[in-house]
């Protein structure tokens, strides 16, 4: 009960005074670095943390590389047992391919992409004295009338990703340089002209036109203006239709193009050959392994025309799932390059994604005789060590970039 006084008022009761020692200890304030200090003040971006790579990224190339095996074992055993008496000689050197760039893509996806940015001048330098290399007579190697390897390298490989390189460099450094004339000149169009020099000089028409289309994609996506596009296509229209009717050879090929069975013994017979493979496959296919054009009969069929010989043996059905998956992949690229953390990693992924999808396109295009024959493998698929390593280390750099990518994005995804 309460204490009151004579009044009847209640006695308030004080608190005993705390010593200074016995006080708590006042919370000390979070110590501000410098850089956050920086980034609340500028309202600049932090650098974005590293997290697990694209998983469909990852799985659509393995499943890709994995049927490219198949299909190469089933396509490729007839030409190996006529051409180097053994049939397993494709598919184990392409085997041994695989799995050495399966490691390589993995440890290239632990290395920041940042690197490439630091030495893009001497990746640029290398892929141009290898070019020159191989022109030179008695140096390079001649397969098929053709100068295109060294020392079983093929050096356009290593263009084709220099190109990439390059142009993200520079668009990342000054965006601005791909929207006027003498910027696009200098320093882009010098080096196309440069790598389109030293590849006609084998040649090799694919890789120009791989090359090309890689450096429009780019410069496209740095911010080129599109009616820039009008006097190129207009000149080259002009000169596509003045040797068209200048010259009768040049007429003979578009006939056969657009009709290959003319020409069965002569030009046509590369184009011809694989529309009879495609279209013996049906809807289902005659079944893995027993196809007959890949007996002496489709040209290359562990190469450039792989796709013909898949068509035959798995028909619509397979066809069409190998589609999917590449333009499923195709997808995952650009959308890694959309969700990219900077300038230079999102022009990096376009680029490797536009080479891709450009060279898969041309291969698609070229067996069912929508565009004439260029020599264009396809990805994954066709026999090659170098393009395949140049390939699945590409798809590393894709893999490295996808660890970068925005939270928001992959959620929504």
């Amino acid at each position: 009960m309460a204490t009151r006084t004579r009044q009847g008022r209640p006695v308030r009761r004080t608190q005993p005074r705390l010593q200074p020692s016995a006080l708590p200890a006042p919370i000390p304030a979070r110590a501000v670095a410098p850089r956050e200090r920086q980034v609340a003040r500028t309202g600049e971006r932090q650098r974005p943390r590293a997290h697990a790579w694209d998983a469909g990224l990852f799985f659509s190339t393995i499943l890709l590389l994995l049927i490219g095996l198949i299909a190469l074992c089933s396509a490729s055993y007839s030409s190996g047992y006529f051409l180097h008496g053994s049939v397993t000689y494709f598919i184990s050197r392409q085997s041994i391919n695989a799995a050495v760039g399966v490691v390589a893509m993995i440890i290239i996806s632990k290395i920041s992409y940042k690197v490439y940015a630091r030495f893009y001048k001497p990746i640029m330098a290398v892929s141009v004295v290898l070019l020159i290399l191989v022109a030179i007579p008695g140096v390079g190697t001649v397969t098929n009338g053709a100068r295109r390897w060294l020392f079983g390298f093929q050096p356009s490989e290593l263009a084709k990703f220099a190109v990439i390189v390059c142009f993200s460099c520079w668009i990342a450094r000054d965006s601005q340089s791909v929207r006027s004339l003498k910027g696009l000149i200098r320093p882009y169009g010098f080096l196309l002209a440069v790598y389109i020099v030293l590849l006609a000089l084998e040649p090799h028409t694919s890789a120009m036109l791989i090359i090309c289309g890689i450096g429009v994609i780019l410069l496209l996506a740095g911010g080129m203006r599109l009616w820039y596009f009008l006097p190129i296509g207009a000149a080259g229209a002009a000169v596509v239709t003045a040797f068209y009717f200048m010259f009768e050879h040049v007429r003979e090929r578009f006939a056969v193009w657009l009709n290959p069975f003319i020409d069965l013994r002569g030009d046509g017979f590369q184009g011809s050959m694989s529309q009879i493979a495609i279209g013996s496959g049906g809807a289902f296919g005659l079944g893995l392994g027993q196809g007959r054009q890949k007996h002496l009969y489709l040209p290359e069929p562990q190469n450039d025309f792989i796709f013909s010989s898949w068509c035959e043996e798995m028909g619509f059905i397979g066809a069409l799932i190998v589609i999917l998956l590449f333009a499923y992949l195709i997808y995952r690229g650009f959308t890694v390059a959309r969700a990219s953390p900077d300038k230079f990693s999102a022009m990096l992924a376009t680029g490797i994604t536009a080479k891709l999808a450009i060279q898969t396109l041309m291969n698609l295009f070229v067996v069912t005789g929508v565009i004439p024959v260029t020599g264009a493998s396809l990805p994954f698929f066709s026999f090659g060590g170098t393009a395949l390593l140049m390939q699945l280390g590409e798809m590393g750099i894709l893999l490295n970039i996808s660890r970068y990518m925005r939270i928001d994005t992959r959620q929504s995804e």
